[in-house]
């Protein structure tokens, strides 16, 4: 599978799966423009993918930022094919104790981040007759504790992508959702999300970067509608409902259950003080 010299633009492409995307199009002979909300991080990333990579710093918040960022993908590349919306956050906290900035972060980042990146992608993309493609998660279908805010949000982030589908559909322009499930990314690390899902197994065991930064590569290529990783997941984001139960009970008896009590324990503590 090639990209045959086609332009991707990717948000939060300075690290993670955004990084990793960037460079696997490159090395299927694309070209890569990644833009980040820190500057620096985007020097260095551009630098490290090489001459088919270019990039700017640009908050997904800001459609202006958006619309500037992807004016210049196309005034150094000639062209935008395909756009992708990577940017996101995660937090962790119960309903109850989370502070409201953090609910807002998660939304403004996630869900209005995707908004302004299709809105600055439509026209470019109706040109080329491109394929947008949207990141959502595991989460948008199965919900479980500490992370509300941001299965609200991927939740969101599905439901855009299946209207940007319609609505651009007679452009000629393909829209593609990604749903990974629990990812080792430095974004879990750093909110240290594997102690209430790191020890899960089977169907909801972690999986490695590279695995979802293929699926990804491959739903550009292909112009896929979902792109699933692992695809042994599929049932899960495609008849969610049927799954709730089941998912609520594996996580109990992988050890969920414990590890929120410990959790809100803390959080408690912590809003006491």
């Amino acid at each position: 599978m090639g990209m045959r010299k086609k332009v991707v633009f990717i948000t939060g492409g300075a690290r993670g799966l955004g990084a990793g995307l960037a460079r696997r199009v490159i090395d299927g002979g694309g070209q890569a423009f990644v833009v980040d909300l820190h500057a620096e991080a985007v020097f260095e990333r551009v630098e490290a993918l090489g001459p088919q990579a270019a990039g700017c710093q640009a908050d997904v918040t800001e459609l202006n930022a958006l619309v500037l960022a992807m004016d210049a993908c196309v005034e150094r590349f000639g062209r935008l094919d395909a756009v992708v919306a990577n940017a996101g956050i995660l937090k962790m906290g119960t309903l109850e104790h989370m502070p409201t900035t953090d609910f807002e972060a998660v939304m403004r980042v996630n869900v209005h981040g995707v908004f302004n990146t299709i809105r600055a992608g439509i026209p470019h993309l109706r040109q080329s007759k491109g394929y947008l493609q949207v990141v959502s998660s595991l989460a948008a279908a199965i919900h479980t504790p500490l992370m509300g805010h941001y299965a609200a949000s991927k939740a969101a982030v599905e439901a855009l992508a299946d209207v940007a589908r319609q609505e651009l559909a007679a452009d000629g322009v393909a829209v593609g959702c990604v749903h990974p499930t629990f990812t080792n990314t430095a974004m879990i690390q750093e909110v240290n999300a594997g102690v209430l899902w790191g020890g899960h197994k089977g169907a909801f065991a972690a999986i490695e970067p590279e695995e979802v930064i293929e699926a990804m590569y491959r739903g550009i290529v292909k112009r896929q509608r979902k792109i699933i990783a692992p695809r042994h997941i599929a049932p899960l984001v495609l008849a969610p409902g049927l799954f709730h139960r089941v998912a609520e009970g594996i996580g109990r008896l992988q050890g969920s259950d414990a590890a929120l009590k410990k959790f809100k324990a803390e959080e408690r503590s912590v809003t006491q003080q």
